[in-house]
């Protein structure tokens, strides 16, 4: 029974790799008819990121890693003859190699297996382009960009915003050092690049740090109160500075021919939704449609007051023209599709613990007061009051999950945005 099952699972990995290789295209459908030519030359051929409808391949130099259609990485080396490519797992002495044909011609890969099922149609993708810092421009931060291939010169297309989160990519996290937060950039880009590709539209993380030093704490990854109130040096108004590297990209993308329109999407998960969320009620005339998850169960309420309760940022919008010198537009905000989630075993909160630590004493106690010490309980009744308010908010719910993102979820933010980006 023991080797049965170990069989077994061998058996379901390698189907998984062979089969999410390719969706049954045949040649004749390669990149919307272009000829395939012939085989690579040399593994110089191969590198980059080769993107399929479900699966993707990263060649660099004599490595690969595979990615199957739940996210899952699967790295190994591979061999190749002027026909043939041969991948070998690292976990090699429990899952067997295989050997895939293939032909190659500029962007497009064809991979062809033993029989119909296995065959597939890679398409090569561009890699994320970083932008240095430039205080002349006036952002302190450098960012990453990405155009999917399907989006061409004189294509006129949405910006998608991901928004920094370095929290899950680096033990030390909390700290001043740019290089950490530009390599969780770097992965967040990399992460959200199949949403770009579905979508078509061009895509931007900027590298926002989490430079945790001393009380009070500039969290400017969450736009929290304190990250909002510096007005001088590097980590001065945040969302200031990515508005200037939204211009930044905007001209960048005119000279590609490729004209961005003048609302953003953005979709964001924990810190990132924090972020998107309060950008939105700070700059709703900047945003078409926007995500948030994982926030806890504390999206910003927009309004003044609840309950004789004043709300001040970012529980509320009681002081937003003492912090930004601007009114809040409710009229506009109304305007604005969103989609609000959380897992419903989720128990990453800010208002407990060391998660404290993201919130001032005294917004915290404003938040317990008015939503409640569960959060759970907070999500709920936060959705009630966008209700109330007339907010074009979906908030939803889901069950078995915690504090991440399912393929479930990702599918859902997709076909929000996707009903949303016009």
């Amino acid at each position: 029974m023991k080797k049965l099952s170990v069989f077994l699972v061998c058996f379901v990995l390698l189907a998984l790799v062979l089969m999410s290789c390719g969706n049954g295209t045949s040649n004749d459908e390669v990149g919307g008819g272009d000829e395939v030519l012939g085989s690579a030359a040399s593994y110089d051929d191969f590198q980059g990121l080769w993107v399929a409808p479900q699966s993707r391949y990263t060649f660099t130099g004599n490595g690969s890693v595979y990615q199957d259609n739940l996210g899952n990485y699967w790295p190994g080396t591979f061999t190749f003859t002027s026909t043939q490519i041969t991948f070998v797992p690292q976990q090699a002495n429990t899952w067997l190699q295989y050997t895939l044909n293939y032909q190659i011609s500029g962007t497009t890969l064809v991979l062809t297996g033993t029989d119909d099922r296995r065959s597939g149609t890679f398409i090569r993708q561009s890699e994320p382009t970083l932008v240095a810092a430039n205080p002349g421009r006036g952002f302190n931060y450098g960012y990453y960009y990405y155009i999917p291939g399907n989006v061409r010169s004189g294509s006129t297309v949405r910006l998608l915003v991901e928004p920094n989160n370095t929290g899950g990519f680096a033990t030390n996290y909390t700290i001043d050092d740019a290089r950490t937060h530009t390599e969780a950039a770097l992965r967040m880009i990399n992460e959200a690049k199949r949403i770009a590709d579905e979508l078509g539209t061009v895509l931007m993380t900027p590298a926002i740090p989490r430079p945790w030093s001393t009380p009070p704490f500039t969290e400017p990854q969450i736009l929290n109160r304190v990250a909002m109130q510096t007005s001088t040096g590097t980590h001065a108004r945040v969302d200031l500075q990515l508005i200037s590297m939204i211009d930044d990209l905007r001209e960048k993308s005119r000279g590609l021919g490729i004209t961005l329109e003048t609302k953003i999407l953005i979709n964001g998960f924990s810190a990132g939704g924090n972020f998107g969320n309060r950008f939105t009620a700070l700059h709703p005339e900047l945003v078409h449609a926007v995500v948030s998850g994982g926030v806890a169960g504390l999206p910003i309420l927009p309004s003044a007051s609840l309950e004789g309760q004043r709300l001040i940022y970012p529980v509320g919008i009681a002081d937003l023209v003492e912090i930004t010198g601007h009114a809040f537009n409710l009229e506009l905000y109304r305007s604005i599709p969103q989609f609000i989630y959380m897992g419903a075993n989720d128990t990453n909160d800010p208002l407990q613990g060391q998660g404290g630590l993201f919130i001032g004493n005294e917004e915290r106690g404003i938040a317990i007061n008015v939503l409640g010490q569960n959060m759970r309980g907070r999500f709920e009744k936060s959705q009630s009051i966008y209700n109330e308010l007339g907010i074009n908010a979906t908030f939803r719910i889901y069950t078995g999950v915690g504090h991440n993102v399912t393929p479930q979820m990702e599918s859902d933010i997709i076909a929000f945005l996707r009903s949303n980006i016009r």
